[in-house]
């Protein structure tokens, strides 16, 4: 695997005007080390040389074709999350073993889900959702809301879905990532206190700078506060500094001076 992927780096380049255009639309990568980012490019080299980002509607009105900013919009921001991840990109490139395909939508799709009642009936619910992402299986995106950007839309709809893959890892969807001994502990610990505070805050109707979606459940909290650990760490660091300290731990960067390390 780990010569594979050398030799991948080796022979696929990323041109330069693709890989600028997709900075330019992701200014909370404005200030990264030219180590980081050197880094960053590697990966999503091999990204788009292992993974296929494919369109979920290829006929019909709303029909998407997926270009190549597109592609590298995407794979850019994937990428961020395991970017201090391992010694090397191949090594780090590890954590998105197991699955093959990133599927675009135009718009919004349903999800169903089946519930069941107090009087033990089941009903089946449809409801429009931005992105999913499977264990074992594909990452699904909207493309209008992965175009809209942190910046404009408060919301940074990649690094959310790649934060559920990372957190899918051990197996357990809990909002802790692949973690052993003290460390598991002490993250479960600060994102614990962290979820129950913000839990508190939005159910007694405080305005949150945070989405307070992030409240629905812990592993939507790890997801929510991910994009915000990457795309406005200062906030996150404000509210949360334990819980801020051990993302930066698991990640292995240091988002507010843009550099690699914990």
């Amino acid at each position: 695997m780990t010569k594979r992927r050398q030799r991948a780096l080796a022979t696929n380049a990323l041109p330069d005007d693709e890989w600028n255009a997709a900075l330019h639309e992701l200014p909370f990568l404005d200030h990264y080390d030219a180590l980081t980012r050197a880094r960053l490019r590697d990966l999503t080299t091999l990204f788009l040389v292992e993974k296929s980002i494919v369109s979920g509607a290829t006929s019909g009105a709303h029909k998407l074709e997926i270009t190549p900013h597109m592609r590298v919009l995407i794979a850019v921001q994937a990428c961020l999350l395991i970017v201090g991840r391992g010694a090397t990109v191949m090594e780090a490139m590890v954590d998105y073993d197991g699955w093959e395909n990133v599927v675009v939508y135009p718009g919004d799709f349903p999800r169903t889900q089946d519930f069941e009642d107090d009087a033990g009936v089941v009903h089946r619910l449809e409801e429009p959702i931005a992105g999913e992402s499977w264990e074992g299986g594909p990452v699904l995106l909207s493309w209008p809301a992965v175009e809209a950007g942190y910046d404009a839309s408060g919301m940074a709809l990649v690094i959310h879905e790649f934060a559920h893959k990372i957190d899918m890892l051990d197996g357990a969807v809990d909002g802790v990532p692949p973690l052993r001994g003290p460390a598991r502990a002490a993250f479960q610990i600060a994102i614990g206190s962290a979820y129950d505070d913000f839990c508190r805050r939005v159910d007694a109707g405080e305005e949150t700078d945070i989405d307070p979606y992030a409240a629905e459940l812990i592993d939507e909290f790890f997801a929510v506060t991910c994009e915000v650990f990457f795309a406005e760490p200062e906030l996150l660091l404000q509210q949360y500094p334990v819980y801020y300290g051990v993302l930066r731990s698991y990640f292995k960067v240091n988002p507010i001076a843009g550099t690699l390390g914990d």
